[in-house]
């Protein structure tokens, strides 16, 4: 079984004839190209199952525009606002979310906390576990 190739905004540029920085300023909606290109490129985008390579981008930027959220109990209501809060201000400012849950366990906010920073989230939010008495795994951070 063969895997297809990922479009690219080479492939893009090169279907429609432009330069690789005009596509990648459409994509971006930079108002430097005009409305009648940046409508090309969306378009051809969506048909040829174009898809923004964020790990690509974020090699480039050194951010993932990543938030870990590691929250010791998600059964009460208390925390289920407290998560939604944060998903809904992380969302408008262009961040995704992680959740990590460590059940009021030290030993899997330690196992979390090196999760998020190997995944190279961009900070993180944590409300520690009811046994958490040194902090070391945070240091990363």
């Amino acid at each position: 079984m063969s895997m297809k190739k990922e479009v690219t905004i080479y492939d893009l540029a090169d279907e429609l004839k432009v330069s690789v920085a005009t596509v990648s300023r459409a994509l971006k909606d930079d108002p430097v190209v005009n409305n009648k290109t940046k409508k090309k490129v969306f378009e051809l985008a969506e048909k040829m199952g174009y898809r923004t390579n964020h790990f690509a981008r974020s090699l480039r930027t050194q951010q993932t525009n990543i938030i870990g959220f590691m929250i010791h109990e998600l059964n009460s209501n208390f925390s289920n606002a407290v998560l939604s809060g944060v998903e809904k201000i992380t969302a408008e400012a262009g961040y995704d979310l992680i959740i990590a849950h460590s059940s009021e366990s030290y030993e899997k906010e330690v196992a979390n906390a090196r999760n998020l920073f190997k995944n190279r989230v961009d900070g993180l939010i944590a409300s520690l576990s009811f046994d958490t008495k040194k902090y070391d795994h945070f240091k990363w951070f």
